[in-house]
């Protein structure tokens, strides 16, 4: 039986489009090292567009990413279902492209795409740490300045995306249980529309 972890206290910390804007532009300005910066902005667009959490992003690993058709497979972790998305998005496709074609051409380079000076996993800590030193650039509220937050953006967005349903979103982000998926579904103004509107369609019947 599926389970939920929402609580009516607990406030869902996302990403407004205008938010995550401010991020991207804060991560091309302030990084902490040109060296770093191609790889921190390609994470940050990719950990969002597939909806990873902060220690998937490390798993990814060179024969997980299909060049050619822009197919990328997701490790998930804490019970998820991982799975196999297409990157559609100009720009998460370009710098995918550009950073997985760099690390390639290195041929001293590990197993893993995103990974530190020791080729290991980049940490999560690292990424939390990032998150925080790009967000204290913007009007981010601090109670945003957590790399989850982009799982849930990524969520948010598709929820209010027309002709997705929440099953949609469920495959998605990789929720084994419909449940928590559900959670979304209080905070987005669409889905709640959307699904009245089939409650409607079906009472013409």
């Amino acid at each position: 039986m599926g389970y939920s972890t929402y609580s009516p206290t607990k406030k869902l910390k996302y990403l407004s489009l205008s938010e995550f804007d401010e991020l991207i532009d804060a991560i091309q300005k302030h990084d902490l090292s040109s060296r770093f910066q191609k790889r921190n902005l390609t994470i940050f667009l990719l950990a969002k567009y597939c909806a990873l959490r902060v220690s998937e992003i490390g798993l990814i690993e060179f024969s997980d990413y299909n060049i050619s058709d822009k197919t990328i497979f997701c490790r998930r972790l804490k019970g998820s279902v991982s799975n196999q998305l297409k990157i559609v998005d100009p720009l998460v496709s370009r710098m995918m492209d550009y950073f997985f074609m760099q690390r390639s051409s290195n041929p001293n380079h590990g197993k893993y795409i995103f990974a530190s000076k020791t080729e290991k996993p980049i940490d999560r800590r690292t990424l939390d740490e990032l998150m925080k030193y790009y967000c204290s650039f913007t009007s981010i509220p601090r109670d945003k300045w957590h790399f989850h937050a982009l799982k849930h953006t990524r969520a948010m967005e598709l929820m209010e995306t027309d002709g997705f349903d929440v099953r949609d979103v469920q495959w998605w982000l990789g929720h084994k249980y419909i449940a928590n998926t559900m959670i979304y579904l209080n905070y987005s103004i669409q889905a709640q529309k959307s699904l009245y509107t089939k409650l409607v369609n079906s009472m013409k019947r």
